[in-house]
């Protein structure tokens, strides 16, 4: 806003005023720059009052309602790392945020090559389970990347579930990719009650929504599934453990192991080779899985991988078929076997053998599976030692 003083000449009209394209200031005949307002009063325009459009007010006041909503949902979803509370949390905060009659997330199953729902929340378990999605040409454009608005599906007589929306009292649908770096792992959907006609904006907004979902999901799950494994772990271990316990006969205990982990860490076969009273050779004790071909097939103390063992550190050997490290290559490719590993078993910080877990695929091992076959191999030892002393006491009594 401004107030006119006096009426600029004609000869002020013609004239070429340079101005920066980028701030609006003004080159001045001193070739200074200055600000477009201060100009145009000391060419007589009048002066000038600030204020705002109501345009640029409504732009302003959206992106801090997008800010602190963007702010209020990224803070909610990342209060949980349980899978299905982050999912129920994303779909009723979509819902309080837009201000939208209902959300819907389905995520991606890659082995059945399907969306399967995970959450919703204002719909009713018929829409819900109206039926397939794959049919739904909004699905598959979001599942490409691309946000997919419907202004009305009612007005729409081709659309597959234009009548259950109808009963459900939905007018407008919108279809968000949930993507996680260059992957869509799902779909976000938002129904409202009224058509609506989404600005850039707000496709923007609920994209950054989106994208901070499929954030929150994939920690949930990578979490779950740490806490899963570790589960598993701790439970085959204390089987692994009471098995071994179960029995003080040192070829029983020895079988139990072997048999047992292979089950444990899904592997083809596994051995157990203890040292020889001389400590300097390694003698077949215990093997499940292996043609006694294979395992016939010669002394293995020369490997490397077994030296490695042998000093006290675990080898993981990817394809035993080509590694330097295995002495008997082409025995292993003949028997199936593709990946090794190897671990020492310690007893009080004495090794007295090693255990191998053999896989008939190709296997990088964890770190995480090698230290829980290393705590077997440990758990193994003890039995193993325990089993000896029983025997040597047997012995000594003459029984």
């Amino acid at each position: 806003m401004f107030k006119k003083k006096m009426k600029p000449s004609s000869k002020k009209k013609e004239r070429l005023i340079p101005i920066c394209g980028w701030c609006k200031k003004i080159r001045t005949d001193a070739e200074t720059w200055e600000q477009l307002e201060a100009f145009l009063t000391k060419e007589g325009f009048g002066d000038f009052t600030h204020s705002i459009c109501p345009g640029c007010a409504e732009k302003i006041f959206s992106k801090k309602i997008y800010l602190e909503s963007y702010q209020k949902i990224c803070k909610s979803i990342s209060t949980s790392l349980s899978l299905d509370e982050v999912l129920k949390l994303i779909v009723t905060n979509v819902v309080k945020v837009m201000n939208v009659k209902a959300s819907l997330l389905r995520l991606l199953n890659k082995e059945r090559n399907r969306l399967e729902l995970a959450a919703f929340h204002g719909l009713s378990e018929g829409y819900v389970n109206k039926g397939p999605v794959e049919y739904d040409a909004s699905i598959d454009d979001a599942l490409a990347g691309k946000p997919v608005s419907i202004y009305d599906i009612t007005a729409d007589k081709d659309a597959k579930y234009r009548r259950e929306a109808e009963r459900e009292g939905i007018r407008s649908i919108l279809s968000i990719p949930l993507r996680f770096r260059d992957e869509v792992i799902g779909v976000l959907r938002m129904y409202t009650d009224e058509p609506v006609a989404y600005s850039e904006e707000d496709l923007k907004f609920v994209a950054a929504i989106a994208e901070q979902a499929a954030i929150a999901i994939m920690n949930a799950r990578v979490f779950e599934k740490t806490v899963s494994k570790e589960r598993e772990y701790l439970n085959v271990f204390q089987a692994v453990t009471k098995a071994v316990s179960s029995t003080l006969d040192v070829n029983e205990v020895l079988d139990l192991i072997v048999m047992k982990i292979p089950e444990v860490m899904n592997t083809k076969a596994a051995t157990i080779r203890l040292l020889d009273p001389t400590g300097k050779k390694l003698e077949l004790a215990a093997a499940w899985g292996l043609s006694g071909k294979y395992l016939n097939r010669g002394p293995v103390d020369a490997e490397q991988s077994i030296s490695f063992a042998l000093e006290g550190k675990p080898v993981a050997i990817y394809d035993a078929t080509t590694d330097p490290r295995i002495v008997y290559r082409d025995e292993a490719k003949k028997e199936g076997i593709k990946s090794i590993l190897v671990v020492p078993i310690v007893v009080k910080g004495r090794i007295i053998g090693i255990m191998r877990l053999l896989t008939d695929y190709f296997r990088d091992f964890s770190q995480d599976e090698i230290d829980f076959a290393v705590a077997l191999a440990e758990q193994g030892g003890i039995a193993i030692e325990n089993a000896r002393i029983h025997e040597r006491l047997k012995a000594g009594k003459g029984e």
